[in-house]
């Protein structure tokens, strides 16, 4: 194990700004709106089913709630069963286009932005630009004319990159999801110091921690699980259960909490929600 966690240590994490370009203190735009960020370190963590879900689930709550994908992969709109040329805010915001006209209907009555199909000179171009502007999303945000009823949940990237910090910067409220396996906790610490120039800022955004699709019939995950409470202490961990039948639904471009059965990862999920939305 300690071979394991010292390469995730060391492993240097995709697109890292450099120290100039941490975050820095800057009067951003105002956005009314709750804003939920979900990052991982890692991909494959279930984070854009999560988001799915948890927009869903916030709108069944009485939230005005609208999903942002701010991944290049593109890939939020196949869990909406939305096109795949659905326009999108990359190219919109290359040709310096607002994003209202972009919104597409979600599930239980949210509303979407979907990143859209972009190729490589096109995300090069709007990488760049990002670097040179951190109130890119602050200032669209403020544009989508949202009030204090209303919830953004961001989609960003797996791992370090400037979609993520451009995310972090106007977050209220940080989701970190990671899988009961050694590359998630390999990777804790490197998310707690990307983290942590926000966390100590005095309008700190709160920050949750879940490890998402836990399989309680592996003793394994669970061995995981008591190793990430040692890190984070018994009341910094989190979990939502695994349930096969929340990733079948999507799969169809289907409503996950739209089902009669119970399911423990819909019970963990409108938990989730309850908190996010009394934050």
């Amino acid at each position: 194990m300690t071979s394991t966690l010292q390469f995730f240590e060391d492993t240097p994490l995709d697109d890292a700004p450099s120290p100039a370009e941490q975050p820095r203190p800057t009067v951003m735009p105002a956005c009314r709106a709750q804003v939920v960020v979900l990052v991982s370190v890692n991909g494959g963590v279930g984070r854009s089913t999560l988001a799915t879900a948890l927009g869903s689930g916030l709108q069944r709550q009485g939230r005005a709630v609208t999903v942002l994908e701010l991944d290049p992969q593109n890939a939020l709109h196949l869990h909406f069963g939305l096109p795949r040329d659905s326009p999108g805010i990359g190219r919109a915001s290359l040709c310096n286009q607002a994003w209202d006209q972009l919104v597409q209907p979600g599930f239980c009555g949210s509303r979407v932005l979907v990143f859209g199909e972009t190729d490589m000179q096109q995300q090069e171009d709007l990488q760049r630009w990002l670097k040179q502007d951190p109130q890119w999303l602050a200032q669209h945000l403020s544009h989508l004319g949202l009030s204090e009823q209303d919830t953004v949940i961001i989609d960003t990237p797996a791992g370090n990159n400037i979609y993520l910090h451009q995310a972090l910067h106007v977050a209220h409220t940080v989701v970190v999801v990671a899988l009961a396996d050694a590359a998630s906790l390999g990777a804790l610490e490197q998310m707690q110091r990307l983290l942590a120039p926000y966390l100590a800022r005095p309008s700190a955004p709160r920050c949750h921690m879940f490890v998402n699709q836990l399989d309680e019939g592996s003793a394994f995950s669970l061995n995981m699980v008591d190793l990430f409470k040692q890190r984070l202490g018994e009341d910094g961990l989190e979990v939502i259960h695994r349930d096969p039948h929340i990733s079948e639904a999507l799969a169809f471009g289907e409503d996950p909490l739209e089902r009669d059965a119970a399911s423990m990862a819909c019970d963990d999920i409108q938990v989730l929600c309850q908190r996010l939305d009394g934050a």
